[in-house]
């Protein structure tokens, strides 16, 4: 179902937690935990305040949904490049997609979590599958959990949401993906995110 987004949007999400002195142990415990890491070359990206007017957004929630398609389309569908940002990431189908839009001229780049590096349930290590594809692969390791799961198309067109790409997002898992396209400014934001976290990560050369 397309949902076309006709009133100016703002992408905008602000939390409160607690006030007074809850407030500031919260600040407090973020500043205990985060810390940039050295590897970084690049500075946080700002927050973006977008107006999504002329967008078309498409919404699909999991189980018994529609996402491994819609993702599918849309990697078929890329002309230019594919900026991914992936957890956890075992959709053979999806991986294969990207491996096709690579092999057909389109720019594929894929920052994974450090987990992706390492064999599960007697298969090859995630990152190991799509780097032999001849797609760039970067490990995010700076972070706890890499836990995005973006895809940024054409510099205009962006997957997010909850979903993995994973047979168990598809199949199995309470899950939201959204693809909304036509939103080059949204998709500007992730790519400064992705350009970021890339600058945070090291390239994957290998088990």
């Amino acid at each position: 179902m397309s949902v076309p987004l006709h009133r100016p949007a703002l992408v905008l999400l602000a939390v409160f937690l607690g006030i007074g002195s809850l407030s500031s142990g919260w600040a407090g415990r973020a500043q205990r935990h985060f810390r940039l890491s050295e590897s970084c070359t690049l500075q946080h990206p700002p927050q973006a305040v977008v107006s999504l007017a002329g967008a078309q957004a498409i919404v699909d929630f999991s189980p018994a949904g529609n996402g491994e398609q819609v993702i599918l389309k849309a990697i078929a569908a890329a002309r230019h490049g594919i900026l991914v940002q992936a957890y956890s990431f075992s959709d053979r189908r999806i991986q294969n997609a990207l491996g096709a839009a690579k092999a057909r001229g389109v720019a594929v780049e894929v920052i994974l979590d450090k987990t992706d590096v390492e064999s599960y349930e007697h298969h090859p290590p995630v990152a190991a599958v799509i780097a032999a594809k001849g797609i760039p692969v970067w490990i995010d390791g700076a972070v706890r959990i890499a836990h995005n799961k973006v895809m940024i198309i054409d510099g205009g067109d962006l997957i997010t949401g909850s979903y993995n790409f994973t047979y168990a997002a598809a199949y199995d898992n309470a899950e939201n993906l959204l693809y909304i396209r036509n939103a080059p400014q949204l998709a500007q934001a992730y790519t400064a995110n992705f350009n970021w976290r890339q600058g945070c990560s090291r390239r994957y050369a290998g088990p």
